[in-house]
């Protein structure tokens, strides 16, 4: 890993971190509608437009629709986006544009932000409802006992995000986070997954802080302190009201997490033992993040696994037109025998004895 270290930044050291958060980002086909208008693209086009580029003449030079619906062709639009951007104007720090109303970005969670009590906390309500900022985003809060991690991963396409994408975000994401505490956001550290420019001075006068490049995943290390700055604004029955509207929006926009996992699941029983992988990557998230949704619903991916089984053999059962080895196989069993210890885990009985009296 290569590291850049900025004039006044403290050096980072090593420190073994919890996790609280999921990072996210695999590929994946979409289950719920989306567009590329969002306050995510308005903010984009803002930040665009102080470059003298529009973000709609980009998009039609690509050929690319505003209103896709398909979440991975929607995330290699924005990967298409700045890479011609770059192109354009020939500038490789494109993506470190100033915006004169960063919280534009922050979309339906303004108001959330504000009313938190603390950076830390801000923190945690982007990666609860990252997908409410735009579904190709997630992100991952790490803390350790000297620093805090937010990594941020992209959708997955067929193209690889480039690094002006990774500098929109989080420039934005500082800048919003700046205006609301109303202090200097610096992290101690912003670590790139490419190799260093020529020229790091852009990034340094951007972040002012260490700079990594050659790093697994891009992320923005914070010292722990930090994550104790007061927000002025802060107001907690807001804030609950706040938390229960942004629910209920993320109900609405894509289902309760199990709900589609069932669907999955059904889907995907007839080839074999389903993967939790699999079918985070069909809900467009990845492992963890299913994980932390399913355990935020109160149940798991083994729980709703058996349970879908159990649901489906109830169905095969009840019309008793395939063998038992043929259930045992659609319910994505890879030995009968599974089949058979799970029916009289279920039921009490073999499958034989229950298609006789079916």
């Amino acid at each position: 890993m290569t590291r850049v270290h900025a004039a006044n930044a403290a050096p980072l050291t090593q420190n073994k971190l919890q996790s609280n958060a999921s990072p996210a980002g695999p590929a994946g086909r979409i289950l719920s509608k989306t567009a590329l208008e969002s306050s995510w693209r308005n903010a984009m086009a803002e930040g665009l437009a102080t470059r003298g580029l529009g973000l709609d003449d980009l998009l039609r030079q690509l050929g690319i629709n505003p209103a896709e619906t398909d979440l991975r062709v929607l995330s290699d639009a924005y990967n298409k986006v700045w890479e011609l951007a770059a192109a354009r104007s020939g500038d490789v720090g494109i993506g470190l544009c100033e915006l004169k109303h960063p919280l534009v970005a922050m979309g339906s969670l303004t108001h959330l932000i504000l009313s938190a009590r603390s950076l830390g906390e801000a923190l945690a309500h982007l990666q609860r409802y990252s997908v409410l900022l735009s579904p190709t985003i997630n992100l991952e809060l790490q803390h350790g006992p000297a620093f805090s991690r937010l990594s941020v991963e992209f959708l997955k396409g067929l193209h690889k995000p480039p690094m002006q994408r990774y500098d929109f975000m989080a420039h934005v994401l500082l800048q919003a986070l700046t205006w609301v505490t109303g202090t200097r956001i610096r992290p101690a550290c912003v670590e790139y997954p490419f190799l260093a420019p020529r020229d790091t001075s852009p990034w340094q006068a951007a972040f002012d802080c260490d700079l990594q490049f050659s790093a697994e995943v891009f992320c923005m290390v914070f010292h722990s302190e930090d994550m104790h700055t007061p927000i002025p604004t802060a107001n907690p029955a807001v804030a609950a009201l706040c938390v229960a509207e942004a629910q209920q929006q993320m109900a609405s926009h894509e289902g309760s997490v199990q709900r589609r996992v069932r669907q999955a699941l059904v889907q995907q029983l007839p080839k074999g033992d389903p993967k939790r992988d699999t079918i985070a990557a069909m809900l467009c998230m990845s492992e963890r993040t299913l994980q932390r949704r399913l355990l935020e619903e109160s149940t798991s991916f083994n729980k709703l696994l058996d349970e879908t089984r159990r649901e489906q053999a109830e169905r095969f059962l009840a019309k008793g037109s395939i063998s038992a080895t043929e259930m045992s196989f659609a319910l994505g069993f890879a030995d009968p025998s599974n089949f058979y210890r799970a029916c009289k885990r279920w039921f009490g009985h073999s499958p034989s004895h229950l298609r006789c009296g079916a």
